[in-house]
């Protein structure tokens, strides 16, 4: 089945139009049919589409996002097979935090404060979860920021399992270059500190109004630039950024992971003192202000108030109308 808007996958979901494709999926704006809501549909490109690999690892996607249930996370309401896997994500009315990287303007203070905290209490979320998840792909695409102001972690696509992590070649990289921290790079052994580096990365480029590291166009040179050239402080960056809400960003993103927070319950509890004595009061409205402006000329498709219903009303294709070649990894997904 070719995708494309009017299609309706799972006998439920009508696809309305492309929000956007990757190097691996696509993702669409979409109407429940049984429901009459808006979701985000994503789907594995027919064109990568493989039973033993990128199937695989959508599968897995699958599962962490349809067992990790936090407010700031992008909700998984539903999965399916229809001439390949789908999975069903909640529709968050806003824009991802690049777009308002690449408008080139600081994030206000108070707002960024908001991400922050949302952000931190999703990761701690993720890495608490029974088997531990590793998201690896934190980058302002990965951040969803709502025209009411919430800021949600979204995107598992390269996350993995703490406690069965799958095998992967030494040298293979996985992630955004700019956002890896330095061990990965490196093809060492990480673990949640990683994560915290991508989110400073993250919260550097919407603080300072600028990428981290965009003086570099070339791949390698960009990976050597990370590892082996200074990089520019927030508090000189973007000197208007109170200096301990600066101090903890720089902190996140120390070279050494020794020298980061130990994880992000911990992140979460230095940005609470950092903001306690810069004075900085987390304003949502700030942030929703932000967001309408970066998506002053998109349409407001829909309410922007949160939509949690229970995952068993969103089941709509058993187990066993998966194909055998991947039944037990759907099979797990949907317990």
């Amino acid at each position: 089945m070719t995708d494309r808007p009017g299609a309706i996958l799972g006998r439920r979901y009508k696809l309305e139009y492309c929000l956007g494709a990757g190097a691996m999926a696509r993702v669409w704006c979409a109407t429940d049919l049984r429901t009459g809501e808006r979701v985000a549909i994503k789907r594995v490109l027919e064109s990568v589409r493989d039973p033993v690999d990128t199937t695989a690892r959508f599968l897995d996607e699958i599962r962490v996002t349809r067992t990790v249930e936090h407010p700031h996370v992008a909700a998984g309401l539903d999965h399916g097979y229809d001439g390949g896997p789908f999975l069903v994500l909640e529709w968050v009315d806003g824009v991802d935090a690049h777009a308002l990287v690449s408008r080139a303007e600081r994030v206000p203070v108070a707002a960024g404060a908001v991400i922050a905290l949302d952000l931190a209490d999703a990761l701690a979320a993720v890495h608490a979860h029974r088997t531990g998840v590793l998201h690896r792909d934190i980058a302002p695409g990965n951040v969803l920021l709502s025209r009411d102001g919430r800021a949600l972690l979204a995107d598992f696509g390269l996350a993995r399992w703490l406690a069965c992590p799958r095998s992967q070649p030494g040298h293979i990289v996985v992630g955004k270059l700019g956002y890896l921290p330095p061990e990965v790079l490196r093809g060492r052994v990480h673990g949640v500190r990683a994560d915290l580096y991508g989110l400073g990365a993250t919260l550097w480029e919407l603080l300072a109004g600028r990428r981290l590291w965009a003086h570099e166009t070339d791949p390698t040179a960009r990976a050597r630039a990370w590892l082996h050239s200074p990089r520019m402080p927030l508090s000189e960056a973007a000197p208007e950024v109170p200096a301990q809400l600066a101090a903890v960003v720089d902190r996140c993103l120390a070279m050494d992971p020794a020298l980061r927070p130990a994880n992000a319950r911990a992140l979460r509890e230095a940005l609470e003192r950092a903001l306690a004595r810069d004075r900085i009061t987390p304003c949502r409205d700030e942030l929703a202000c932000s967001v309408w402006a970066a998506s002053r000329d998109l349409p407001v498709l829909g309410p922007t108030t949160r939509v949690r219903r229970s995952r068993a009303a969103y089941v709509t294709v058993s187990a066993m109308a998966v194909p055998a070649t991947i039944r037990p990894r759907a099979i797990a997904a949907a317990g």
